[in-house]
């Protein structure tokens, strides 16, 4: 982590070059020192947290080694780098070459594995040491380089008749003119261009063979062909091109070869869409050149967004291609389409985003849940949480959309809210678009009755039906992990209801219902912020999110990744100790199944938590935190207390059928003498049972066995209801089957009845 001040250079250390971030505070620095035989060691130190403790340590930095003079080259963005080997170097560049921005890894054996994220986009010439593991370097760096996107790389061809080991701290041999090799560096060999192809400057040609005294033809215009790709299996091979549009925004896609084979205004359309200029009657001749270039470069593809994990560390993916930790320069997102990034864009800066939006969540605890619910879809992978989801439930107009939305503002416009107006498998593809950011259903009253319980378990299931391909294999089916949100005037149970359908314990706990209106509240919100009422500030945050978007969550995604690839295990147990906290705090006598829930509650703290920390929600520590114990005790209050939900619903399921059908469908019997009298000889259809009276009064229902298996316990296991009626205290039972021998009138033997006390009704 940067540092508060500089690092102090020790007397015995004969010079010092200090690392620095963009923001040019220090957080790295090596020294020198002369040893007495003439030689020279090296030692390190870093500022960041060990073993609890803040300051400068004697290591290197974790994870990749990071770029020399990063403070300089974010001062110069358009201006070329010329990447050498050793600080020293790099100091002498800086100087010989004024117009260059000087940057090095550190040491030859850094070079092939460092964080070159900082130049991708950026012109890059290396000068290697005049030796041959200074060469191995400088073609190590090269591949890294164009992995992590810079623009073009070439390298200096040292002369040579130079002394051995040379470098550009060295004085130049005489009469070597040092910027003309500078000047006329190669290209870093990477795309072999197909027979007849020429990428030009203003666009790719085709010269037919044998026409050589005709022009060339205009094909398209130009890109670079990056790398190709495939998965970590070593399937599902495509190509990588990146280029501007006409406005000069840069897009990228990486074809699947198998698109490739298909009608080539296919393709073509889809790059002109993207900016792109193409020719529709050279179309064929593109695919040609797609599917016949070359290129020694490689990425590894992934098929969905979210957390991956290569050889180099940690990867967080966006939907719109955006990369972020040490291992973002060896993947790239593959998909169908190329990406425009519309659902994840920005829009206005972080700082302008939390004055309208994130500073009005203070002491609104829905508010202040969502957003950081939003930022808690990149925890579920570090926390191995399952996917699972918040459901904002109130009246019209009571503020719970614009909760939604301004969750929705964490990622990007106002796009990222869907409507619940969706089938099960139309959500498939949303879900793994949005796989460890998060998914926002809106006003879950559109969904379908039939539907609904089947998206949520398919949503916090984390995969999508398995299907066959054209070939009548396997095709690889979606999968996900998502934190979703949803809002709605009904519950998922009064949806279910309406179709006649139960609604199992295992979806109330995969859908958390938190009443939108704080008791004593404005609506949506606990206090007002100077607004005349919850609608004024309602409005102003409806207004707000169009404006300012997208820049929390890669502020966000920026700071996880590098904590993640820099301390995971020591990430991981402060997410493990603050979750169990709040579980013993707030859940400490409710069922596994509230604890369950407690622990998701307490994963969104965190990560409103960790964005405070990382000065993206400009709240004070506690904020988030507080918001969630808020909500989780109005889940736990609409909840009874946070029992077992299987046991609830047995009970309630139970309860159910006797308070509808008790006068119904069950005979009336008064208990005399241990025996049972009718009071009536009224005929009962479809007999249920009897009810047996004592004084008047229903004591307890009879329920015939064939009937509590089949109608009573419809759609539950019928021995799991008899368990927790009688550990409730509701079954009167002396038999080992749980069932008691009555005899009635009209049956000439002994009846066996499952006997349920009248108390269960009180």
């Amino acid at each position: 982590m940067p540092a508060p001040s500089e690092p102090v250079k020790p007397s015995y250390a004969s010079a010092m070059w200090v690392y620095r971030n963009e923001a040019a505070r220090p957080f790295h620095a090596k020294y020198r020192g002369e040893k007495s035989d003439g030689g020279k060691t090296y030692f390190q130190v870093s500022y960041g947290l060990l073993a609890g403790q803040e300051g400068w340590h004697k290591k290197g930095p974790a994870g990749a080694p990071p770029l020399y003079n990063l403070d300089k080259l974010a001062a110069a963005p358009n201006a070329p780098v010329l990447l050498v080997e050793g600080e020293k170097s790099a100091d002498a560049a800086f100087k010989q070459f004024p117009d260059y921005v000087a940057t090095t890894a550190g040491s030859s054996g850094n070079m092939g594995k460092a964080d070159y994220a900082p130049l991708e986009g950026r012109a890059v010439v290396i000068w290697p040491d005049h030796d041959k593991p200074g060469r191995d370097a400088a073609d190590r760096a090269a591949k890294r380089l164009r992995e992590a996107g810079a623009r073009c790389v070439r390298i200096v061809a040292v002369p040579q008749d130079f002394p051995p080991a040379w470098d550009l701290a060295d004085d130049a041999p005489a009469g070597c003119d040092l910027r003309a090799l500078l000047d006329t560096a190669n290209g870093a060999v990477s795309v072999e261009m197909p027979y007849g192809f020429a990428m030009k400057p203003d666009g790719l040609f085709h010269t037919p063979p044998g026409d050589g005294d005709k022009p060339p033809a205009f094909v398209c215009a130009p890109f670079d062909v990056v790398a190709q790709t495939r998965d970590p299996n070593g399937e599902n091979w495509g190509l990588l091109l990146r280029w501007k549009d006409h406005d000069g925004k840069p897009h990228e896609w990486a074809i699947p070869y198998s698109k490739l084979h298909a009608e080539p205004r296919e393709i073509t359309g889809t790059l002109a869409e993207m900016g792109l200029r193409c020719v529709p009657s050279a179309a064929r001749l593109l695919q040609t050149f797609l599917t016949t270039v070359r290129t020694d470069a490689r990425l590894v593809c992934v098929r969905q967004p979210g957390w991956h994990s290569p050889d180099r560390g940690p990867a967080f993916v966006l939907a719109n291609g955006l990369k972020f930790g040490p291992g973002a320069p060896a993947v790239t997102l593959q998909s169908g389409r190329a990406s425009s990034g519309k659902t994840f864009a920005t829009s206005g800066t972080l700082e302008e985003w939390q004055q309208h939006v994130a500073r009005y969540a203070i002491s609104n605890s829905r508010l202040a849940f969502y957003l950081s619910a939003a930022l808690a879809g990149p925890l579920l992978d570090i926390a191995t949480e399952q996917s699972g989801g918040f459901h904002l439930v109130g009246g019209a107009r009571s503020g719970k959309s614009t909760a939604a939305y301004a969750a929705g503002s964490v990622w990007g416009p106002t796009s990222q809210v869907r409507a619940w107006r969706a089938t099960a498998n139309g959500l498939e593809g949303v879900a793994a678009e949005t796989s460890d950011t998060v998914l926002i259903l809106d006003e879950i009253g559109q969904a379908s009755d039939r539907d609904v319980g089947d998206i949520v378990y398919s949503l916090s299931n984390e995969a999508g039906k398995q299907r066959a391909n054209q070939r009548g294999g396997a095709r690889s089916a979606y999968t996900w992990r998502t934190l979703f949100l949803s809002t709605g005037e009904c519950t998922l149970e009064d949806k279910q209801n309406d179709a006649g359908k139960k609604t199992m314990a295992g979806q109330k706990t995969r859908l958390a219902n938190i009443p939108a209106a704080p008791e004593g509240g404005f609506g949506l919100f606990d206090t007002l912020h100077g607004f005349e009422d919850g609608g004024a500030l309602s409005n102003a945050l409806r207004r707000a999110v169009h404006r300012y978007h997208g820049t929390a969550a890669v502020a966000f995604l920026a700071r996880l990744a590098s904590e993640r690839a820099s301390n995971e295990a020591g990430l991981r147990q402060w997410i493990d100790e603050r979750r169990k906290a709040f579980a013993a705090e707030h859940a400490s006598g409710a069922g596994s199944q509230a604890q369950s829930v407690a622990g998701r509650f307490a994963l969104v703290a965190c990560a409103g938590e960790l964005a405070t920390r990382y000065g993206v929600l400009p709240w004070s520590e506690g904020e988030a935190m507080n918001a969630a114990a808020a909500c989780f005790k109005a889940w736990l209050a609409e909840n009874g207390g946070g029992e077992a939900f299987e046991e609830q619903a047995a009970l309630e399921q139970v309860r159910d059928f006797l308070q509808t059908r008790g006068e119904s469908r069950f005979k009336a019997l008064e208990l005399v003498n241990g025996g049972a009298n009718a009071d009536s000889r009224l005929a009962i259809d479809n007999l249920a049972g009897y009810r047996f009276l004592e004084g008047g009064k229903t004591a307890f229902y009879g329920i015939a066995r064939n009937v509590f298996r089949k109608d009573v316990c419809k759609g539950s296991n019928a021995k799991t209801v008899l368990k927790v009626l009688r550990e409730a205290g509701f079954l009167i039972t002396k038999g080992i089957d749980n069932a008691m021998a009555h005899m009635v009138p009209d049956r000439k033997g002994p009846v066996r009845l499952y006997d349920v006390s009248a108390a269960i009704l009180a």
